[in-house]
């Protein structure tokens, strides 16, 4: 009678065990729930680069309220709303913003890009 005890007991551990298992935890602070970082080894995030670039050459127009372009730029939350249209109006060769300017440098689209491509995490 002790034996099946024992064994109905730990079968009972094993599956409550098996049940309450951690949730799995996800790369910290990531922008895209789901999205898989294509270049997880460059750091580039929202606060420590893609920030300070949109402040250049972004912030002046698109603040929000009755700033000429679409979006309002000032948060995070802002950027990732338009992050789509990245690829074709700012990160591209032929690029059309900064509006009236020459594309914004190479090795800055090219970080946006990685950016993006990492699922545009904040931090």
């Amino acid at each position: 009678m002790k034996i099946k005890s024992k064994i109905l007991i730990t079968v009972i551990i094993l599956i409550y065990g098996c049940t309450r298992m951690a949730p799995e935890t996800t790369t910290e602070n990531q922008g895209v729930p789901g999205c898989t970082p294509q270049f997880p080894n460059m750091k580039v995030t929202y606060n420590n680069y893609v920030k300070k670039v949109i402040t250049r050459y972004c912030i002046n127009c698109h603040q929000g309220g009755n700033s000429p372009g679409p979006g309002n730029f000032t948060t995070y939350s802002g950027v990732r709303l338009y992050t789509d249209f990245f690829a074709v109006r700012v990160i591209q060769d032929r690029a059309d913003m900064p509006q009236g300017n020459a594309p914004l440098p190479k090795s800055t689209r090219d970080s946006l890009n990685i950016w993006i491509n990492n699922c545009s995490p904040e931090n």
